[in-house]
């Protein structure tokens, strides 16, 4: 009941830490908190395909009167910082790639024709749109990823993204499993249970199974018969093995 857990939890402290490669650290829980060095994502950037433009050169766009614009050149994701945007021009753009300082809008290919060397635009719905400003998702010194947070898949996308190749996490703890009583046997005495003698320590196997599903190492410590001094000098025995 309650009070048996609060006597449990009220002699239970945080296991100690150690460091380890990001890549050996699913499932385990950080020890410390990680904050970004960087901005991310680093730079103004497209969050999709199209061309980089000024808002007030395609306001007025439709597609009965599609507004065209000159294109002064492509920008590709993980291009370095381009050149500044002329008035009245546009340049092609891939999702992620930085936008050219005086840009403010990122036109989707499928509002134009597609053009190289100039574009029709057909629709100004994306006027002001589409930039991911530095730093949206993770301001520099900021938290990346909290103290105390399992580590998951997106976790470790996030550790990586931050440069984090080691990380603090808590010690995985060590769970003894102590089987008592004079009728179980392990599965090398399954005789016995054939006799109709003894029956099978089958919770053994599944507390095991459930201690290592939780993210503990199972430590199997036998069966003990119903012999008071026999489980204490079992449970020193484990303390002094730990």
């Amino acid at each position: 009941g309650a009070g048996a857990s609060a006597l449990i939890l009220d002699h239970v402290s945080a296991l100690g830490s150690e460091t380890l490669p990001l890549a050996s650290v699913l499932g385990r829980v950080l020890a410390r908190e990680v904050r970004s060095p960087v901005a991310l994502p680093p730079w103004d950037n497209a969050s999709m395909d199209g061309y980089a433009v000024r808002a007030t050169d395609v306001a007025k766009a439709t597609r009965e009167h599609p507004v065209a614009l000159p294109v002064f050149g492509t920008i590709a994701a993980g291009a370095e910082t381009p050149p500044p945007l002329e008035r009245g021009g546009a340049m092609r753009i891939m999702t992620g790639a930085p936008i050219p300082q005086g840009a403010d809008t990122v036109i989707r290919v499928e509002d134009t024709d597609r053009g190289v060397d100039r574009v029709a635009i057909f629709d100004a719905r994306d006027a002001s749109r589409n930039v991911r400003p530095a730093g949206e998702d993770l301001a520099e010194g900021h938290i990346a990823v909290s103290s105390g947070t399992v580590i998951g898949p997106a976790q470790l996308g996030v550790l990586a993204s931050v440069g984090a190749a080691t990380v603090e996490v808590r010690r995985i703890p060590r769970v003894g499993i102590l089987a008592s009583g004079d009728e179980p046997v392990d599965l090398d005495g399954f005789d016995e249970v054939r006799r109709g003698r003894r029956i099978v320590s089958r919770n053994s196997y599944t507390m095991r199974a459930c201690v290592a599903l939780s993210g503990g190492e199972p430590v199997n410590l036998g069966i003990v018969g119903d012999d008071r001094e026999l489980l204490r000098a079992r449970f020193l025995r484990a303390r002094e093995e730990r």
